[in-house]
């Protein structure tokens, strides 16, 4: 089995959420593990991957490259289809922040001997910034009760998750890259300025590649 290693940079605030808020106090919150420590999970990169890799394909179409033949079934070798029992060829894994298994047992350690200073909130608070936004009526007037909170995970963060698969397929990782490179933002609130990020593969010579597309779609 191949594992290939996914990197996203977070170049500004983002909020991957959960669904849930947080009490009474975070009306939209992020998602984060046991210890506080917070990461992207592997379902949200693979649709946002999915909808970058759909992008690449009406791109080369519009520009009469037909690199990838049989796009659909490119698309379906990376991420499935849905509602699809079996497992297709590449699986995605949760991204977590770089040496995160280094950070754990740390944490581990703190929690365990000072957790009156250590603990899971806290440790969430270091990684995180919480916002509040309220809505403006037409008239510039904040609407009553309509204040949120939110939770963002702070810029400059790396996170890593595994993508795995059985059977390589050049076609189908070519596609992988792309439409990594291709991605531009994830998560909730992008039209208010969260969510860009910089993706990658790791020992991914893209330029490269990107060429040679270029020189086969008859671009000089």
């Amino acid at each position: 089995m191949k594992t290939i290693i996914l990197n996203i940079e977070l170049l500004s605030d983002t909020l991957p959420g959960s669904g849930e808020g947080y009490g009474a106090v975070i009306d939209t919150d992020i998602v984060f593990d046991e210890y506080g420590i917070p990461f992207i999970p592997a379902r949200r990169i693979k649709g946002c991957l999915k909808d970058s890799a759909n992008e690449i394909i009406e791109m080369l179409t519009l520009a009469n490259n037909n690199h990838f033949s049989n796009s659909q079934e490119t698309i379906k070798d990376l991420f499935g289809m849905p509602g699809q029992s079996e497992e297709n060829g590449f699986q995605f894994y949760n991204l977590y922040p770089k040496e995160y298994n280094q950070t754990v047992d740390w944490f581990k350690y703190l929690n365990n001997n000072y957790s009156e200073i250590f603990s899971k909130e806290a440790i969430l608070e270091s990684y995180t910034d919480v916002r509040m936004q309220t809505r403006i009526d037409d008239e510039g007037i904040a609407d009553d009760h309509s204040l949120r909170t939110i939770r963002v995970i702070r810029k400059g963060l790396t996170f890593e998750g595994e993508i795995k698969t059985q059977i390589p397929n050049a076609d189908s990782e070519f596609l992988l890259e792309l439409a990594c490179a291709n991605l531009r933002r994830i998560g909730t609130k992008r039209n208010r300025g969260l969510g860009e990020v910089k993706c990658s593969l790791n020992g991914s010579d893209i330029k490269d590649k990107i060429q040679k597309l270029k020189t086969a779609g008859g671009e000089k």
